[in-house]
């Protein structure tokens, strides 16, 4: 009986059970299945939500411009409106400057305390919009090597004032024309692992002539025989000249001058400076350059003085002895921060183009920052207080 009642049993389970998989199955897709999927689209739309959570809260971070650190503990910030939304890009473009700047350089000298090259070139680098730093650091013709050798990859340029002219030239790859005329460069470009020298006082004696309208000096007289007075000579040349006066306080020390002055297709005599103004011909220009508050023998009559244009590189203290003797019969004077600053103008083309002859975007607005920085014209006169 009881073998009977089990097997009688199972057959009054199996229509039930078949009864129960039929209710479970429907449209060909069973329970199982239906919560697996179910399952899945929970997954996907949890997995979207924290993606849009991790966008906005991005999004919110750029515009704070500060970095991300910590999205977990984050509270998603509420939809933006559609127009700040748009103003996001704008917000990544005003960036705050970095620390420290992009670029370095330095005039290099000793003393160099009085220079005012870094007022010039920084003035240039903020017009240019160029987040670049300028220093003055004290260097000596010993130190120059040490110093250039450990400089790293964020230096762009030096420039160089005496002695360090001369000295710069055994660690220079290569010179541009000016350089190996003088003897010297006062400009050094670091084009990766190579040394670029160049003299931008040559072009910058000529500009800042021109500046104050003298284009052409047919007959030159320059005070001093030392470096600025080679670049001087050779400037000369540029301007037209044809005869060249050449007074120094040492004879002995001036050899140099001759062979330069043939190379330059001039004629040149060189004398001391008390016979500045035995000639009856008046030059059309005379260059000083000798160290500032200098006095020389050389004496102009007050007729050379109203007639020729003095251009005296010096500029501290100013006026000079020079400029002063000038100025007290109403003569045209040129003060050296003319030169200063035509010649760093020349210096900024290189370090940002490497090229001197290349213009810089904007060059004139370029040329008054630097100009008002030091004081002074286009023409090279002193601005009235």
């Amino acid at each position: 009986m009881s073998d009977g009642g089990k097997r009688t049993g199972e057959r009054k389970t199996e229509p039930a059970a078949l009864a129960d998989e039929a209710e479970a199955v429907e449209d060909g897709v069973s329970e199982a299945s239906a919560e697996a999927a179910i399952a899945e689209l929970v997954e996907a739309e949890r997995e979207r939500e924290a993606e849009e959570a991790a966008v906005a809260e991005a999004e919110e971070a750029v515009e704070r411009e500060e970095p991300d650190d910590d999205p977990e503990d984050a509270t998603p910030p509420p939809e933006p409106p559609a127009a700040p939304a748009k103003a996001a890009p704008a917000a990544k473009t005003a960036k705050p400057r970095k620390s420290a700047p992009s670029r370095r350089l330095a005039v290099l000298g000793s003393p160099i305390q009085h220079s005012q090259s870094p007022a010039l070139h920084r003035a240039a680098y903020e017009a240019l919009g160029l987040d670049w730093s300028y220093e003055a650091v004290d260097v000596t013709e010993d130190g120059l090597p040490g110093f250039v050798q450990e400089l790293g990859p964020e230096w762009r340029g030096l420039s160089l004032t005496m002695p360090l002219k001369k000295a710069v030239l055994p660690l220079l790859a290569e010179t541009d024309r000016y350089a190996e005329q003088t003897g010297g460069a006062n400009t050094v470009l670091l084009d990766g692992d190579t040394l670029r020298g160049f003299n931008t006082d040559v072009p910058g004696i000529v500009r800042a002539l021109q500046a104050a309208g003298l284009e052409e000096a047919r007959y030159v007289h320059i005070l001093g025989g030392g470096a600025t007075a080679a670049s001087a000579l050779v400037a000369a040349a540029e301007l037209g000249a044809e005869r060249v006066d050449v007074h120094v306080r040492d004879l002995t020390r001036s050899g140099w001058i001759e062979p330069l002055a043939n190379d330059l297709g001039l004629r040149v005599r060189i004398r001391p400076f008390a016979q500045a103004d035995r000639s009856l011909d008046v030059p059309d220009l005379v260059i000083g350059t000798l160290p500032g508050g200098t006095r020389t023998e050389a004496v102009y009559t007050d007729s050379t003085r109203r007639r020729s244009m003095l251009f005296d590189v010096a500029y501290e203290p100013w006026p000079t002895p020079l400029a002063r003797q000038w100025e007290a019969v109403g003569g045209r004077v040129v003060s050296g921060l003319a030169l200063l600053a035509h010649q760093a103008l020349l210096q900024v083309r290189v370090f940002v183009a490497g090229d001197p002859l290349q213009p810089l975007p904007d060059e004139p607005d370029v040329l008054a920052a630097m100009l008002d920085a030091v004081g002074i014209d286009e023409q090279g006169a002193p601005l009235e207080a």
